[in-house]
């Protein structure tokens, strides 16, 4: 069982060197290897700090943000020894420490989309986030089906021979507010790829039967690795706060959840992050 802490410490987050793309503009080459290359080695210094505190008070497992590499489009990246080595730390140490390093890029990643243009950018997100796999040794990319709109399924399932085959092995397909449990399943009996279980979205977007009885067939379908889930709270009881995450993880969350964590590898989705992750360590204790 491993606890996994996401992307960053409480209070802090990455950089990205620049206000925003209109900023590269109009800006000389060597000014953007500059600036994004000072961002990125923050953001590597930063991860490596909190790697050493899931090595601390953590459970072994943590998300690597995709920031971690700013406006890799505009720069080669690839081509700074100094970015290279120091992700190159990150990888041993995470290796040495026995921490699963997972990756999960945003929103914008919509494999199925209806839009082309969609569908080859989201392409470009998961390249990316290729390569900066194996530069850490990450073997676990987790993505959202996309839209639910029309043969939705057979979208994803056919745009998935657009990926490289080891690029696949590596995808995670997560349940959301609009795809459950029980279409990802399908998905990925068709296609290889490996589920990862969200138990809060199976709450907004429930399947047509109770979460249990889906465990098993997840199981399977991680091809012997141990699965990988997600816990949160939510925030609120209205409509939009209820998609939101909370602070931490609620109590009864906890409880109604307790038994899943000897089958799964978790992430703690919370606001809270690290002191969430830390919550959730401590209530573990004292079962």
């Amino acid at each position: 069982m491993k606890i996994g802490l996401v992307c960053m410490l409480k209070g802090r987050g990455m950089k990205k060197g620049f206000t925003g793309i209109k900023a590269l503009e109009n800006l000389p080459q060597n000014e953007i290897d500059k600036k994004a290359c000072e961002a990125a080695l923050y953001n590597i210094e930063y991860t490596l700090e909190c790697l050493k505190w899931v090595k601390t008070h953590g459970q072994g497992m943590f998300r690597v943000s995709s920031s971690l590499i700013p406006y890799n489009e505009f720069w080669q990246w690839k081509s700074f020894d100094s970015i290279l080595e120091n992700l190159k730390v990150l990888k041993n140490f995470a290796k040495d420490n026995n921490i699963r390093l997972i990756m999960h890029p945003d929103q914008f990643t919509v494999l199925n989309s209806e839009n082309r243009k969609v569908v080859l950018n989201s392409v470009e997100i998961l390249n990316h986030h290729y390569e900066i796999s194996e530069f850490l040794g990450v073997e676990d990319i987790i993505i959202h089906v996309g839209s639910a709109k029309g043969n939705y399924k057979e979208r994803f399932i056919k745009n998935t021979e657009l990926l490289n085959e080891k690029l696949k092995a590596k995808l995670l397909l997560e349940n959301c507010h609009s795809v459950g449990i029980e279409d990802v399943i399908e998905i990925c009996e068709k296609t290889g790829i490996r589920p990862c279980l969200d138990f809060h979205h199976d709450r907004i977007k429930p399947s047509s039967q109770s979460i249990k009885n889906y465990i098993k067939k997840v199981i399977k379908l991680s091809k012997n690795r141990v699965p990988l889930a997600h816990i949160s709270s939510p925030a609120g009881d209205e409509k939009n706060s209820y998609k939101s995450h909370s602070e931490y993880i609620s109590n009864e969350d906890l409880i109604e959840f307790r038994k899943y964590f000897d089958l799964f590898d978790i992430e703690i989705e919370a606001k809270g992050k690290e002191k969430a992750v830390k919550k959730v360590i401590d209530f573990l204790k004292t079962m």
